[in-house]
């Protein structure tokens, strides 16, 4: 099986000494990593060591997994022994990317911004450069650029634009660049194909830049998500159904909630002039490439020129670029939510949750294969495995139920949820789940419960709403 990891500790190179080394910096880490299934209790604290490179501004790009959730950040040059204190200004989870500010202006005493290149293609030569763990120096491999093309980002599971290079990336070249034979970035490093030889990428210049723009207002909006399931159009049967006459296009197949402009059955032909394929890639810089270029290359906000397809007629439309989440998400530097009543714990259902109890996760997929959010219900809430046996939940187990009704009424949200348990004004309480199990509990037992709980399981507090 391939896998993809994330590059946080690295081997050593010799430098050669023509590189931009006072531009590239190493990045100290502390972090603290939540437990999603086991909310209530304290973040662990791990540190370790990435790489970045100074860019106009006098600021530090970087890979958004080497500094997210930093609670505590220095960065420091070649050839230097002093470290100096950090912070995250800004940071992309979609795109692994970040910027790193300095407190102290004089650390760029001496250092040079580096420029950023999109002109790259298949075969260009690369060396990438980063900082070892074990090492104080700087690391360096070289190679050629192998492919230009979509793929998916270990650290987000977005589909974005990615550059796979051959040179010997290793862990802890997490941030560091990739630059061409004029020293300019083509890339930042993020991740290697695991149980292979020299097969690694890097998030490439042209998604850089659209990072580095979207910044400029001082928020991170992200990036587009047309909301769109699609096919690809390989067989005449459905060239002739849907009277497509020049065989280019595809299908979409279903449009998320929210989704303006785009119809299921319209057939997607052109994006600001840009004839889409049957597989779904247009013409660009790099070959051809996933059509979604056209939109990543622009802002939440900015506009592209639709073509499709409707009803056997040409419709043109402007549609506006949106940043649309799912319905399961995941999430990024924040606490887990959670509420404890009556000994049981309930929490949103987060992609997190899901990979803490990945023994439990296919049955949850399978209740939300393919579904979305809807006007009354956008976040799924769970009956954790976990329980706090008392006497008021006597006789209950949770296979990580997902909560349906309470009370009759069908839950929204997890705010909703809380809402529904701190207003409840009858005896009981019915719980019941999509897996058709029910809960009943006494509601003034189920309150009174939490004092015990509270001395029994050292806990801080019931719940985290925010």
């Amino acid at each position: 099986m391939k896998k993809l990891f994330l590059l946080l500790i690295s081997t050593t190179f010799l430098v050669a000494s023509s590189l931009p080394i006072e531009s590239i910096v190493k990045i100290h880490t502390s972090t603290s990593t939540a437990d999603y299934k086991y909310p209530w209790q304290t973040s662990k604290i791990f540190r370790y060591v990435g790489s970045g490179a100074i860019i106009d501004g006098n600021r530090i790009l970087t890979s958004a997994h080497v500094v997210s959730g930093a609670k505590f950040l220095e960065v420091q040059k070649e050839n230097d022994p002093k470290k100096y204190i950090a912070n995250v200004k800004y940071i992309s989870h979609q795109a692994d990317l970040a910027i790193v500010e300095v407190q102290d202006a004089g650390f760029f005493k001496g250092t040079k911004p580096l420029k950023l290149n999109e002109n790259v293609k298949p075969r260009d030569e690369i060396t990438v450069l980063g900082y070892p763990l074990g090492g104080q120096s700087i690391s360096t491999t070289t190679g050629v650029i192998s492919r230009i093309e979509y793929t998916s980002y270990v650290w987000s599971a977005e589909q974005l634009l990615a550059i796979q290079v051959d040179a010997a990336i290793n862990s802890g070249n997490s941030g560091g660049p990739a630059i061409d034979k004029n020293g300019d970035i083509v890339g930042i490093s993020m991740m290697s194909l695991k149980n292979a030889s020299n097969i690694s990428y890097i998030v490439p210049s042209v998604i850089i830049n659209t990072f580095l723009t979207d910044v400029e207002d001082g928020k991170v909006d992200g990036f587009g998500e047309d909301g769109l399931s699609v096919n690809f159009i390989r067989n005449d049967s459905v060239k002739e159904y849907f009277g497509l006459q020049d065989g280019s296009g595809i299908l979409i197949t279903k449009v998320d909630y929210g989704v303006k402009d785009f119809k299921e059955n319209d057939i997607l032909l052109e994006i600001d002039g840009k004839a889409v394929a049957n597989d779904g890639t247009i013409e660009s810089q790099f070959g051809r490439v996933n059509a979604s270029l056209l939109m990543h290359k622009k802002q939440i906000g900015d506009t592209l020129n639709i073509k499709v397809l409707r009803d056997k007629k040409i419709v043109s439309f402007t549609h506006t670029i949106e940043r649309l989440s799912p319905l399961i998400v995941y999430e990024f530097e924040k606490e887990p939510r959670y509420c404890i009543f009556g000994g049981l714990a309930f929490t949103p259902l987060t992609k997190n949750y899901i990979s803490a109890i990945s023994d439990k996760a296919s049955g949850i997929n399978m209740l939300f294969y393919k579904k979305g959010k809807t006007e009354d219900f956008d976040e799924p809430v769970v009956w954790m495995q976990t329980i706090f046996p008392h006497n008021v939940n006597r006789g209950y187990w949770s296979g990580a139920f997902v909560v349906e009704t309470v009370n009759g009424v069908k839950v929204k949200n997890f705010k909703h949820f809380i809402q529904l348990i701190d207003n409840l004004d009858t005896q009981f309480v019915v719980i019941e789940t999509m897996e058709n199990q029910k809960i009943i509990l006494n509601v003034k037992e189920a309150r009174e419960s939490y004092n015990d709980l509270k001395r029994i399981y050292y806990l801080n507090s019931d719940r985290r709403v925010d």
